[in-house]
């Protein structure tokens, strides 16, 4: 069977699509819900001295840590709208190649993104609203300062000499990241609980770098480490990105209804 098909991959995404509808809708309004409590808890519980002091700022961290941990743990979610042992046995013997199966349910995070940040605008347009019923006049758009904290951070940030090798290793740590993430989900069997796992699983690793890492390394970004250094660990980490993803991908081929506490 030929690995992938624009066609065939359509009628798949379409029929993942209709039998998630309710799982996309439910994350909507939970997403909608959860922010628009945690724009009036910093917008308004919070107010209470003599003078309205808004946390707008605290606003920004939460959507920011929001829209971080999606795209972080998004791959780790991939089975969350599957219930139960029918629904693997009816996404294994769907007419599509186990590629286009796991591009679909790996997609998964990326159609819960645009939502979360639908539901965040609709959030922020509802806790305008309430403060300009309630003639509060200190009442603001959350976007307006969550773009002129980023405009700040980065103005601030690309100062330093050490601005580009600094956000290259970022965005590269944090894709290696998801991509563990990515290879949890199909690792272990556990549907809810692999995002835990995984992050048990990042958590020793952490632990297991620092110690074999000297206290004078290529990771610190002074001016003592050599940008020949700080690209070879990013090859690494590139490296380590395509193998988690490849592993995810053949532990996906494996996967049994019935089976072990991982997928081996």
């Amino acid at each position: 069977m030929i690995q992938f098909d624009f066609n065939r991959f359509g009628k798949l995404a379409k029929w993942s699509m209709t039998k998630d509808k309710r799982y996309f809708v439910r994350s909507f309004l939970q997403m909608l819900v959860v922010m628009l409590l945690v724009f009036l808890f910093f917008t308004e519980m919070e107010n209470t001295n003599s003078v309205p002091d808004p946390n707008y700022r605290g606003c920004c961290v939460i959507v920011f840590l929001a829209l971080a941990i999606q795209f972080l743990l998004g791959p780790a979610m991939m089975f969350y709208s599957m219930e139960g042992k029918h629904d693997m046995q009816t996404l294994m013997v769907l007419p599509a190649s186990n590629f286009e199966k796991y591009l679909m349910r790996y997609s998964t995070w990326l159609i819960l993104l645009p939502l979360f940040v639908v539901a965040f605008f609709g959030a922020d347009l509802l806790q305008y609203l309430y403060h300009l019923l309630l003639g509060h006049d200190y009442g603001q758009f959350v976007i307006a300062n969550l773009a002129d904290t980023w405009s700040k951070i980065f103005e601030s940030e690309n100062a330093s000499p050490n601005a580009p090798r600094f956000w290259t290793s970022f965005i590269v740590m944090g894709i290696w990241l998801h991509s563990v993430f990515a290879l949890g989900a199909t690792f272990f069997r556990s549907r809810k609980f692999n995002g835990v796992l995984s992050m048990l699983v990042i958590v020793l690793i952490g632990i297991l770098i620092l110690w074999l890492t000297p206290k004078q390394s290529a990771l610190q970004y002074g001016e003592e480490s050599s940008t020949l250094a700080v690209v070879m660990g990013n090859v690494i980490y590139i490296s380590w990105i395509l193998l988690n993803f490849w592993l995810s991908y053949r532990l996906f081929c494996r996967t049994q209804v019935i089976g072990k506490f991982v997928n081996l």
